[in-house]
């Protein structure tokens, strides 16, 4: 459905042979960024658009708080990862304008 103040565009499962992960497959082809709101987000989807999804430049996904137990699992595990390489690197920046936390031997 687009509107005429926007180019916003309103995908719904409901309508029989034109499913989201058709439109998002598509659009790839076109746009540089996408911005999703979905109240069910199952990995899946990113796995089923592998090698399409890459060509954008930005996405951004709002989600409600339903999700299958391997999007969780997935979706934790990267939230640690990217965590533990924040401060991981927070704390190697520290290190180097303070010598009492270099190791013994390197200033």
């Amino acid at each position: 459905m687009r509107t005429n103040q926007s180019d916003l565009f309103i995908v719904d499962n409901s309508i029989s042979g034109w499913t989201g992960l058709r439109y998002l497959a598509e659009w790839t082809e076109i746009s540089k960024t996408f911005d999703i709101a979905t109240g069910y987000f199952e990995i899946g989807a990113l796995l089923e658009l592998d090698g399409k999804w890459q060509k954008l430049d930005h996405i951004r996904i709002l989600m409600g708080n339903e999700t299958t137990m391997r999007t969780r699992k997935e979706l934790l595990e990267a939230l640690k990862s990217r965590a533990k390489d924040v401060l991981d690197r927070s704390l190697e920046e520290a290190k180097t304008p303070n010598p009492f936390l270099q190791p013994e031997g390197k200033s």
